[in-house]
């Protein structure tokens, strides 16, 4: 065969050239847009900042964490060892700074150390983004100042890490005893066990804010916190029963027989670390939240007593407030006499109340299980403002008893626990004005009769003056205006006036600013129907 007829011409060969130049474009690009397809359906979403946190909130509330941009992030891990009552432990804080000043120090309150509290609290190193940083005790040595390399700006953020141990005390086994940090009759509480960063007020004008740096102390609440998020991992003893803040997520025994447990919280003030080895419990489904009641041995009908009571106030709170958000709540003899203390999803109630003071633990359990609202919800400053919270907290309790036992009980509580012993403080050593901070207060009797049963007074007057609709829009209004926020006496102001009713100003200066106050105790402000 002849090879001329396999010669192309010049002409030919030169088209030929540019169809096989454009095919090998055409696939270049084909095979290019298909990678990209490939890799668009293989690409992740952006990670989620708070999956690891939304187990503690029911499905209805996680637009809580819309609210969460900017707010302190702790991760807590702690060793516990109950012989020899100590924590070691190391926090990893990452914070935001939500103020309009710039921030060359920041302050950590360290509340074990609290007079009242009696705690021993070592920090032994600190850095921030991973650099070593100065550090030294402040306030008294209730909280350690990290001193930053430079000033952080409004906006910014910063992790701050720190290792520490922690010497809790070991108090008498007397059941009067009012012991709120500390290991005594079989029970051990833990609140702020951690590094706790201080609020930070803005001042007037940029420049003047401050950090706050309140002693309190034991007749009131020490703790003033913004909301936060936490996972806290804790390593104690298998047979340890802890009653905490968030929801455990996981558990893991360790290669030397302890429990490795974890868990998360939603917004929270505060998480607290309270246990005993001899804890019993049960647990009701109150509208997706798992409400679980702690006693001791000897104290089981209490404990389910108070298991009733608590789930019986989740349910009135969350119809007159707005429904609780958590997925847990916890309720639990604590070494505190015959008194309770509020904690972020826990109610610490006085062992007392289990028995000598039985008659006590229902009305107890409802005003501290207000507090999940009034202080952990909407916050304030508990040292200066207390009855923010405390007068709220002691007025939801007419609202539960009138849910369980009507208005004609509910009228009698109103007259035994409030309207009584503030006469009765009157004609001994007068009246005082709700509005002032704890120690103000002449003594504890006084303290607690106004800010606690006077405080609540005015709400009744409150509820009186402006029918039973208008109050109840009002507690849900404030709850959703100020959720996760912090308020003040101007704040609070601002939510009465809302309600275009002048003569409130009024009346809360009758019954809450002035002393010796020409109000009716005997006839008392009535509810309306």
């Amino acid at each position: 065969m002849s090879a001329d007829r396999f010669f192309l011409s010049p002409r030919i060969r030169s088209r030929l050239a540019r169809s096989v130049l454009l095919l090998w474009i055409g696939g270049v690009l084909f095979v290019t847009l298909l990678a990209l397809s490939a890799c668009g359906r293989d690409r992740e979403p952006p990670a989620d900042p708070y999956a690891r946190y939304r187990p503690a909130v029911k499905e209805a509330h996680q637009a809580v964490f819309d609210e969460m941009a900017g707010a302190p992030r702790y991760a807590l891990d702690v060793l516990i060892n109950p012989d020899t009552q100590t924590m070691t432990g190391t926090a990893a804080i990452e914070l935001t700074n939500y103020s309009q000043d710039h921030w060359t120090e920041l302050i950590f309150r360290l509340y074990p150390t609290l007079q009242q509290y009696g705690g021993n609290f070592v920090v032994r190193s600190a850095v921030a983004d991973g650099n070593p940083v100065s550090y030294g005790y402040d306030i008294e040595n209730t909280a350690i100042r990290v001193d930053l390399v430079e000033p952080l700006p409004p906006g910014e953020g910063i992790t701050v890490a720190m290792n520490w141990r922690l010497e809790y005390p070991v108090w008498s086994d007397n059941s009067a005893i009012y012991a709120l940090f500390g290991q005594s009759q079989g029970m051990t509480s833990l609140p702020l066990f951690y590094p706790s960063l201080a609020v930070y007020e803005d001042g007037e004008v940029p420049g003047t804010g401050r950090w706050w740096g309140e002693i309190g102390s034991v007749r009131g609440d020490a703790a003033f916190n913004v909301a936060s998020l936490f996972v806290v991992t804790a390593t104690m003893p298998a047979d340890l029963v802890p009653v905490t803040s968030g929801t455990e997520i996981s558990s893991a025994l360790t290669a030397d027989g302890l429990l490795r447990r974890v868990w998360v919280t939603g917004p929270s003030r505060e998480f607290v670390l309270h246990f005993s080895f001899l804890f019993s419990s049960a647990a009701v489904d109150v509208n997706g939240t798992r409400v679980t009641s702690y006693w001791l041995p000897e104290h089981e009908a209490g404990g389910r007593a108070a298991l009733r009571y608590g789930a019986a106030a989740l349910r009135a709170y969350s119809e007159w407030f707005g429904e609780y958000p958590f997925t847990e709540m916890r309720i639990a003899p604590a070494p505190i006499n015959y008194r309770g203390m509020e904690y972020p999803q826990v109610s610490l109630l006085g062992v007392e109340v289990y028995d000598r003071y039985y008659d006590q633990l229902e009305m107890l359990t409802a005003h501290e299980m207000a507090h999940q609202w009034w202080y952990q919800v909407v916050h304030n400053d508990p040292v200066t403002m207390p009855w923010l919270d405390e007068s709220l907290a002691e007025y939801s309790m007419r609202l539960y008893m009138e849910n369980l036992r009507g208005r004609d009980q509910a009228e009698i509580m109103v007259n035994t626990r409030w309207k009584i012993p503030l006469e009765l403080l009157r004609n001994r050593t007068g009246d005082a004005p709700v509005n002032l901070p704890v120690d103000a207060y002449a003594d504890g009797s006084q303290y607690e009769t106004v800010v606690y049963g006077k405080g609540a007074l005015f709400y009744e007057a409150m509820r009186d003056r402006i029918g039973d609709r208008r109050f109840e829009t009002f507690l849900q209004d404030y709850l959703r205006t100020y959720q996760w926020q912090i308020v003040g006496e101007k704040e609070w102001l601002d939510a009465i006036d809302t309600l275009d009713e002048p003569s409130l100003r009024n009346l809360f200066s009758d019954w809450a600013v002035y002393s010796d106050t020409t109000s009716s105790l005997s006839s008392g402000p009535s509810v309306s129907p």
